[in-house]
């Protein structure tokens, strides 16, 4: 009697495993209509020193620059001057989002559980945005071409094109957990979040440029489960600014900046500059559209289940 006792209760637990409601699935991101609207805005802080590109034997009719308005300035002097350079790479973003994750829906405790969550914000190609860089420090003169750079303390501004956004990710880092609010058949509202790693990379004043920001990801929407598959909707702002500062040592590199006085012309620099601050700065809404399959239940748990199922069968005729 103890030992069909005992066969009973394993067969129960075996019932209840495999019957749990607690369900997995792999989602994939779909694009469109998932993606991505709204503004990004990166900034860099900058000090140190610039001169001109002239060498007497490899580039005898380069810029050349000395600090100051007035004054001697002799045929081949091409002095350093001291500067901050500050650059704003940002403006208007709507890219589609791509990307993977789990998620395991428990509809008997209401809580869903986030796994592996990656997204790609652009899953159709880089961002292009616009590019600022702001001249402070010594005010200059150039030689090849003429010109002075009257440097105000807030400094001078110049537009200088655009630059291709390259990567804006969302990896996860740790924990991924939301609660379920019933809100109809197999169907279920969430609020959640997710630890994650946000990482943008760029070309800065010449330089690959990347950052990685550690970030608690909201997602709230809605989860219907319908057998094998199931469906998450999520319309999600992200609204967050945050600063670095990194005091990193720029390897020296050659950039070119319109003339302030006489205007119309192009002065070539080469830069030696470290990177003291770097920020960071989003306001977008985040539109999700995933679409799950049911995960298997492993192999040994179901060949469990029907052997004993075969086993309390036999019992049964006996």
């Amino acid at each position: 009697m103890r030992r069909c006792r005992l066969f009973w209760a394993v067969l129960s637990v075996a019932g209840a495993l495999r019957l749990a409601p607690a369900q997995p699935y792999d989602f994939n991101v779909v694009a469109p209509p998932s993606g991505i609207s709204g503004s990004l805005a990166l900034s860099a802080r900058t000090q140190g020193t610039l001169v001109g590109n002239y060498n007497p034997d490899t580039n005898p009719n380069g810029t050349r620059t000395k600090p100051g308005l007035f004054g001697p300035f002799g045929p081949t002097e091409n002095v350093p001057v001291e500067v901050r350079i500050g650059a704003a790479i940002g403006g208007n973003i709507n890219r589609q989002a791509g990307g993977i994750f789990r998620a395991t829906v428990d509809g008997g405790t209401n809580t869903i559980a986030f796994e592996n969550l990656s997204l790609n914000f652009l899953a159709n190609g880089p961002a292009v945005l616009p590019v600022t860089i702001t001249l402070a420090g010594q005010s200059f003169r150039t030689r090849n071409p003429d010109s002075i750079y009257v440097l105000p303390p807030q400094g001078v501004t110049f537009p200088i094109g655009t630059v291709n956004l390259s990567q804006f990710t969302a990896v996860q880092t740790g924990v991924g957990a939301g609660v379920l609010t019933p809100a109809g058949a197999d169907t279920y509202d969430f609020t959640a979040a997710v630890a994650v790693d946000l990482t943008l990379a760029a070309d800065l004043l010449g330089n690959p440029f990347a950052q990685t920001v550690p970030f608690v990801l909201p997602l709230q929407g809605q989860v219907v489960v319908l057998g094998d598959t199931a469906l998450i909707t999520s319309l999600q702002q992200l609204n967050f600014s945050q600063t670095f500062n990194p005091n990193l040592d720029l390897p020296p590199f050659e950039f070119s900046l319109p003339t302030i006085l006489p205007p119309g012309q192009i002065a070539n620099f080469i830069f030696d500059l470290t990177l003291e601050e770097i920020g960071v700065t989003v306001d977008l809404d985040l539109n999700l559209r995933a679409e799950g399959t049911l995960v298997p239940e492993p192999a040994s748990l179901t060949a469990l289940g029907i052997g004993l199922a075969a086993l309390a069968r036999r019992r049964q005729l006996a």
